[in-house]
């Protein structure tokens, strides 16, 4: 009889090390996917050009039922315009405990650029553009049309992928616009309206702390967001495999890794452009 060789070191070994070194092997294999993508980006705004105009307007007024709407920049601003009610709401008692209401317009012109817009630009951006790009190419592959781009010797992954990353750079701008539009509004709003400050108390607290390099890291910000969400959409449409059950898998994982990149993004970004800032010093 042959030996049982199941529970051998080498074999115990193999399955315990098997995992690490795929999820490994799998990064690896994204890492080459993101930087090839966005090496190209240059030579995609300036070859595919007409391609590059039609996923402008795809990412900025979407298709569709989106479009009647106003597409993602509405989308947006309206996420960001509850968001930023129950934001003010939350800071109202928060500071209430503190007898600090006054106090209140600082935190619009803190939170709203620095946390609130980037984080929820980026999270509309992945639930309505990203999404549509990883169910897009996820179709495409299936049926072999990404395939059929290179049979006719075009580089599918400039052409598809790269497109999609610059025109999410162009566009982050006038959805990020509105949406700190929107977070600004509904944070005056909310206090203002639901609990009585008095406006000129809010105004003269937002403008005394609001920072106007905050507006400007902000769009940095969203535009790191912006490209991370639309590289790993991108991805997940670009390697789908399986049929349309596979392209449904892909548009679920990829939404899943984008919302957690967003929060880790918004995390190192925020960290090091306010790392070593003194911009609140309040003292008695």
């Amino acid at each position: 009889m042959e030996p049982d060789n199941e529970g051998s070191p080498l074999r115990t070994a193999a399955r315990v090390l098997g995992g690490p070194l795929r999820g490994t092997e799998a990064l690896g294999r994204q890492a080459d996917f993101y930087a090839e993508a966005i090496a190209w980006v240059p030579k995609a705004l300036t070859r595919y050009k007409r391609e590059q105009v039609r996923l402008i307007a795809e990412v900025g007024m979407s298709n569709g039922t989106l479009a009647v709407i106003g597409g993602s920049s509405v989308i947006t601003l309206f996420i960001t315009f509850f968001a930023g009610i129950n934001g003010g709401v939350q800071v109202y008692y928060a500071l209430q405990n503190l007898n600090l209401e006054a106090l209140a317009g600082f935190s619009g012109a803190i939170i709203v650029p620095r946390l609130l817009t980037p984080i929820i630009a980026g999270a509309s951006l992945a639930a309505t553009v990203g999404t549509g790009f990883t169910a897009s190419l996820g179709a495409m592959r299936i049926s072999e049309e990404i395939d059929a781009l290179e049979v006719m010797s075009v580089r599918s992954l400039p052409y598809l992928v790269s497109t999609r990353v610059a025109a999410g750079m162009i566009t982050i701008i006038p959805i990020y616009a509105m949406a700190m539009v929107g977070g600004w509004l509904a944070w005056k709003y909310s206090l203002v309206k639901f609990f009585g400050l008095s406006e000129g108390t809010y105004d003269h607290y937002f403008f005394t702390f609001q920072q106007p390099q905050d507006v400007i890291y902000a769009m940095i910000q969203s535009v790191f967001v912006a490209v991370v969400v639309i590289l790993i959409h991108t991805y997940y449409g670009y390697t789908a495999s399986g049929g349309p059950v596979g392209v449904g898998e892909a548009v679920g994982k990829a939404v899943r890794a984008s919302l957690v990149a967003v929060m880790t993004v918004e995390l190192l970004v925020a960290t090091a452009l306010y790392g070593g800032a003194e911009t609140l010093r309040i003292s008695g």
